[in-house]
């Protein structure tokens, strides 16, 4: 197998385990897999023991010395002038408008020659990003500059919401092949590069190591509500807390944790105390992949009143474990959760709705048992990660010309 390069924006966070799974999985499988990360990430997003574990896949770009930064550049001018130029003159046109979209292009101009470099130090056969953010940009520049072939996994709603200026059209175009993580997305790239085949578009889920989700069936009664997500104002957890208040005056004795962590933590905080509500809310920061499983083992219901999402990985894992699980119905979040069968589907910012289904799985124990059993199913059926790995693999064969 020829070597892959996984060029990233910066190292996966400590709640981006999906990224860090998938190429544990493909190194599992027999693929040569080298982490290249523009930036080193710092104490607000990974840990000591995360660093340590990935030290011997991994390449930090960023930071070097200035001298260092513009010799590589230089030297990717001399080694290739046509090729340098083309590609700066491809990532100026393609900048965002104005003087800081300009800047910034040239900012990651700089980052993809640097990155270029460690590809062709490596012997890189093909590079693959994830996200498509300015992480796709960068990986866009530096396959150009180190002349292989590159491929991008999208997840959802960021890029989409600044399709024209995040340059999807471009980036979809000159790919090998992009990967979506949901048909929603899929569907979504189609519209915005303008193009109708899906052969290049290829559906591949994220995926869980099902061995450390042990399932259980829904407990009798329903006391923890559990959500985690990122707190921001697009996860919508105002309407979760409005729910929970609704819920409270019925009469129900409920208790809602929140994972995560988010520039809406304060504003968040506030409104619980607003809401006389500080005793039933608490709120546990950031969790590892170990710490969600225990969690959700003690969780009864898993909500997730969001407003955009691409495929929540969130739902996914209160499904493997059994948790029923109640969602808004937005992007591709029903491929995940099938209303009435494997959770329940609400409209999103609506906590009366919010509120009704979780009355609902409170009142109906045969259907938490019926939901959280094809819940499980499901997720073994199409969310496996060895599984969906195994898709990405070929794919990334059928670019490297070799198994």
């Amino acid at each position: 197998m020829k070597r892959i390069a996984y060029l990233l924006h910066r190292f996966p966070g400590i709640t981006d385990t999906f990224i860090k799974r998938e190429i544990r999985s493909l190194q599992g499988s027999g693929t040569q897999v080298r982490v290249i990360s523009v930036w080193k990430p710092d104490d607000r997003f990974t840990t000591a023991d995360i660093l340590s574990e990935w030290a011997a896949d991994t390449f930090f770009v960023l930071p070097c010395p200035i001298w260092s930064i513009g010799g590589t550049v230089l030297g990717e001018f001399l080694r290739a002038p046509g090729r340098f130029c083309a590609t700066l003159w491809f990532a100026l046109s393609t900048s965002r408008p104005g003087f800081r979209g300009f800047a910034y292009q040239l900012f990651y101009f700089v980052e993809a020659a640097l990155a270029a470099r460690e590809l062709r130090r490596w012997t890189a056969y093909h590079v693959h990003n994830h996200i498509g953010d300015q992480g796709g940009t960068v990986t866009m520049l530096a396959a150009k500059l180190a002349g292989i072939d590159y491929s991008i996994t999208f997840h959802g709603w960021p890029v989409f919401f600044d399709a024209k200026d995040a340059r999807i059209k471009e980036k979809v175009l000159d790919a090998r092949f992009t990967r979506s993580i949901s048909y929603f997305c899929r569907s979504q790239l189609m519209m915005f590069s303008g193009c109708d085949d899906p052969q290049p578009f290829k559906v591949i889920h994220c995926g869980l190591p099902l061995e450390k989700y042990q399932y259980r069936p829904p407990r009798l009664t329903i006391e923890r509500l559990f959500c985690a997500a990122r707190l921001s104002p697009e996860k919508g957890l105002t309407f979760a807390i409005e729910a929970l208040r609704l819920l409270v005056d019925r009469g129900h004795d409920l208790q809602l944790r929140l994972a995560g962590d988010g520039p809406s933590k304060t504003h968040l905080q506030q409104f619980v105390a607003a809401l006389g509500l500080t005793d039933r809310v608490k709120f546990i920061g950031f969790l590892t992949e170990a710490e969600v499983i225990e969690e959700l083992q003690k969780a009864d219901l898993f909500v997730l009143p969001s407003f955009v999402e691409g495929l929540p990985v969130s739902a996914m894992e209160a499904l493997a474990i059994g948790v029923p699980v109640i969602a808004t119905n937005i992007a591709g979040t029903s491929e995940l959760i099938e209303d009435g069968r494997t959770g329940l589907l609400i409209r999103p910012s609506d906590p009366i709705a919010l509120a009704d289904a979780v009355v609902k799985m409170i009142a109906d124990h045969d259907f938490r048992l019926r939901a959280a059993a094809e819940g499980r199913k499901k997720v073994e059926r199409e969310f496996d990660v060895e599984k969906e790995t195994e898709k990405l693999r070929e794919a990334l064969l059928q670019c490297c010309g070799s198994d």
